[in-house]
């Protein structure tokens, strides 16, 4: 049965493991060899941006490459494979609870007073860094800063970020997660490596997933069995994203993103009833996860929109939707922020979405 030891994050998943306690990294082979290989013949970059869709193991690997580093000191006797974090180990413990005195995680920080996490990372997490860096190692190894996900940051906690990583001290790792490229500073992205990862495959995602126990009761049995069925179903609305998987198996993605879809997608009057539905289906504390996948839903289907008018050659058209991305994931973060109602937030963000496809 699975024991979390690492703290929550605003995005944990009931009976999943954080980044930091995952002992598996499923697919990415590749970007692994290539990352082992750097660090053995000295050459790992200071900075390293991991590209790819949320949910495909980016933070995992920063942690699993953090825990080869630690295992590792000296680059030359390393292996040119990364090694797997070995969970019976104090370090497995110490990284996955947030207390490896060499391992600084940022991420968007909880706020005790408001009982809720911050929508944004923020400056004064970044300058925890300058405050890391300050301090002696505790063996003369390598420091790690993992900033997950780097396109959370607002400008302010970007610029003081840049300062990092233009004059970083020797033996100090920073690995930037991000979702989208383009929402990070320029001067940011240049001065890392770019690591850009794919979403898995779908027998890579069935596999973890059973190895998570969060196949939804898939099993994979016999083609054509209903577990079998329901399996690949969830494989190709996941896109290759295990974070997507679980939402769609276990919280009622699939009916939320079909809802969402139905009413975007009505050509006659919209339905404002069902979208109040949606609204209910989402609301309260305990529909937190549930209130995320529809944020998430949204945003996607406006990047695909955004995708297909880039691919047809439509700049203008690819350009409103970007600035509809933009303007949805702002009304997004106000919600979260300010506590807004929930079923208006629903309706309202269903109904302009409806709009504006429809033009």
């Amino acid at each position: 049965m699975f024991e979390r030891i690492a703290p929550e994050r605003f995005d944990t998943l009931p009976d999943i493991p954080e980044p930091a306690e995952n002992p598996l990294l499923v697919g990415h082979a590749d970007a692994a060899a290539l990352l082992a290989g750097a660090y053995r013949a000295g050459k790992l970059h200071h900075g390293l941006l991991f590209a790819g869709p949320p949910g495909i193991g980016k933070a995992t690997l920063a942690f699993h490459l953090a825990h080869h580093l630690f295992t590792h000191p000296d680059p030359a006797t390393a292996p040119d494979h990364l090694s797997a974090p070995d969970t019976t180990a104090q370090m497995f413990r110490l990284i996955a609870q947030d207390a490896h005195p060499s391992l600084l995680h940022l991420t968007r920080p909880y706020v005790e007073r408001d009982k809720k996490f911050k929508t944004v990372i923020t400056v004064d997490e970044i300058r925890r860094i300058q405050r890391f860096l300050s301090l002696t190692t505790h063996d003369g190894g390598y420091r790690v800063v993992i900033v997950d996900p780097a396109d959370d940051m607002n400008v302010s906690a970007a610029n003081a970020l840049l300062k990092s990583l233009e004059e970083p001290p020797p033996r100090t790792i920073f690995i930037l997660i991000a979702h989208s490229l383009g929402r990070l500073l320029p001067t940011i992205r240049s001065r890392c490596q770019v690591v850009r990862l794919q979403p898995l495959g779908n027998d890579e995602l069935g596999g973890l997933l059973r190895a998570l126990g969060a196949s939804g009761g898939a099993s994979g049995g016999a083609a054509g069995g209903e577990a079998g069925q329901d399996e690949r179903a969830v494989a190709e609305h996941a896109r290759g994203s295990v974070r997507n998987a679980i939402l769609l198996s276990q919280f009622g993605g699939a009916e939320i993103a079909g809802v969402l879809q139905r009413l975007v997608e009505a050509r006659g009057d919209f339905d404002i009833a069902e979208a109040l539905r949606l609204g209910d289906a989402v609301n309260g504390r305990e529909r937190d996860v549930q209130f995320a996948i529809f944020n998430r839903a949204v945003l996607d289907m406006i990047a695909a929109r955004a995708a297909a008018f880039a691919e047809a050659g439509d700049a203008a058209a690819a350009a409103r939707a970007a600035d509809l991305w933009d303007e949805t994931n702002t009304a997004i973060r106000d919600a979260e922020t300010y506590n807004l109602d929930r079923k208006q937030h629903v309706a309202g963000l269903a109904a302009r979405l409806n709009a504006a496809f429809k033009a």
